[in-house]
């Protein structure tokens, strides 16, 4: 839906747009089907048929970032949501978003979210039980 969409815009901006040219969607595709790969560059650009540096600058030109920094936040976001909903262990949402340990992936979580793995599922648990405004 999201690609009839975009194809239907005259020029569709960010990663929707970026989703409906031919080589940057192809690595954009790839990154989400395989978030827990450890992606580089160049395979990224081989996926999209491109240059490194044509890859990279087409990327962040389109996406509005950096390819790998794209891939750490796109991590991040289903980290949270993850956290959020206590899925997973922060050792085994390690290991399925990319990180060889559970301390790789807490720096890489607090420098993209400004908090601790922990302390955030903590907040959101807090917030879950939380007496919303309004209730009896």
């Amino acid at each position: 839906m999201l690609r009839v969409h975009a194809e239907g815009t005259e020029r569709p901006v960010g990663w929707l747009g970026a989703l409906v040219q031919d080589g940057i969607g192809a690595a954009l595709r790839a990154m989400h089907a395989d978030v827990g790969r450890r992606w580089t560059l160049d395979e990224l650009a081989a996926v999209g048929h491109m240059s490194r540096s044509a890859f990279a600058a087409a990327f962040k030109a389109r996406v509005g970032t950096a390819p790998l920094t794209y891939l750490i936040e796109w991590r991040m976001s289903l980290a949270r949501d993850a956290l959020r909903s206590d899925t997973r262990s922060i050792s085994e949402l390690a290991a399925v978003t990319g990180y060889e340990s559970e301390s790789a992936f807490s720096t890489a979580f607090r420098r993209v979210v400004g908090t601790s793995p922990r302390y955030f599922r903590d907040e959101a648990r807090a917030a879950e039980t939380a007496p919303r405004p309004g209730a009896r």
